[in-house]
């Protein structure tokens, strides 16, 4: 039976860098209003939710809305303080409570895509922050979410329109940058990715993950040397980066650098030991020393953490041949292809 050489891999593209500081829209304004019972209780939570004291806030919120069932800028921020509580479900119900009333406020359709950004409902987020713009919330954080949601849904070439109209509305917008730059990776597009993260880190240099979103464009592109040097930066920047160690272990690695490569496969899993790929990556050096039973036991924990990793069952199942186990690398193989490594038919032909 013959395999394939074995693969090393490496996490190399680094989700999209996402911050979340003020995904949540307040409207905050004292009012005065006739219901004076509930204009208290709500004055009351505004305080509250400025000095992030959001339980109460909360409370304040919900006994101004008992005073007053139609009061929208109380359940507006209730909607708020519920997703700083982190009650997400409260806050889209607040949310569609308004646009119930009132679809056509801006801010509550962005506000709630922002919810479900966090919920990881990404088609949900697209559709509302799309209905904000269309309100006229033309902001660059706006088109940057919106950006954000399609690179999710795999709309890369619509990612790439998004962040380029936050860019414009904010041209110093790194984030902005170095997102736009992984989506023209994922399109191929590999200079002008390339491009878009040296923007990102001449406006803001101290950006680990574009410096390692770099690193692993150069890597590819075979300029080892260039990656080691973004990587490093990477960790410099940022020094519990485990996905930058194990990618700059797959540099040393090509480099025949393999004491290194393993010291830094080990460090991403002294920082996260729950990191599969890490555990994948020193199987491949176990392998490569022929010790094919811990080489298969590394394997083996990579797919305990990520059951549907399928290089870690095409390289456990290559190492078990080297242990004469066919029949485990019958099973693995079959479960290789079934997780998407084009595994050849001929090599599965035999398995039952």
């Amino acid at each position: 039976m013959y395999f394939k050489k074995l693969l090393i891999t490496s996490f190399l593209f680094c989700a999209a860098h996402i911050m979340l500081n003020a995904q949540t829209e307040t409207i905050n304004t004292i009012v005065i209003e006739q219901n004076q019972e509930a204009e208290l209780a709500y004055n009351n939570g505004i305080q509250l939710l400025n000095a992030q004291q959001y339980g109460q806030a909360i409370q304040q919120f919900e006994l101004a809305i008992r005073y007053n069932p139609q009061f929208l800028k109380a359940y507006i921020n209730l909607g708020a303080a519920k997703t700083y509580t982190n009650d997400l479900d409260g806050a889209i119900s607040a949310y569609n409570y308004v646009l119930g009333v009132d679809s056509t406020i801006a801010q509550v359709w962005y506000s709630r895509a922002m919810v479900y950004f966090s919920k990881n409902d990404f088609m949900s987020c697209l559709r509302d922050v799309t209905k904000a713009i269309l309100l006229q919330y033309e902001t660059a954080e706006a088109y940057y979410y919106q950006g954000v949601c399609m690179f999710f849904i795999k709309d890369y070439k619509g990612a790439v329109s998004a962040y380029t109209n936050a860019i414009q509305l904010n041209p110093r917008y790194a984030y902005a940058y170095n997102d736009r730059g992984s989506a023209r990776r994922m399109m191929g597009d590999i200079d002008r990715a390339v491009g878009d993260y040296e923007q990102a880190l001449r406006l803001n240099p101290e950006m680990a993950n574009t410096y390692d979103n770099l690193g692993s464009v150069l890597l590819k592109s075979g300029d080892i040397e260039g990656a080691i040097r973004n990587f490093d930066l990477a960790i410099k920047w940022k020094p519990d980066f485990y996905g930058a160690y194990n990618n700059r272990g797959e540099a040393k690695y090509l480099q025949g650098k393999y004491k290194e490569a393993f010291a830094d496969f080990k460090k991403a899993l002294e920082i996260n030991p729950k990191y599969a790929f890490a555990y994948n990556n020193i199987g491949i050096m176990y392998a490569k020393m022929k010790r094919y039973n811990e080489a298969v036991e590394m394997y083996t924990r990579a797919i305990q953490i990520d059951p549907a990793f399928g290089l870690a069952y095409y390289n456990r199942g290559a190492a078990q041949e080297m242990l004469r186990k066919f029949d485990e690398t019958c099973q693995d193989m079959i479960q290789a292809r079934k997780h998407g490594v084009d595994v050849s038919a001929a090599l599965t032909s035999g398995c039952n």
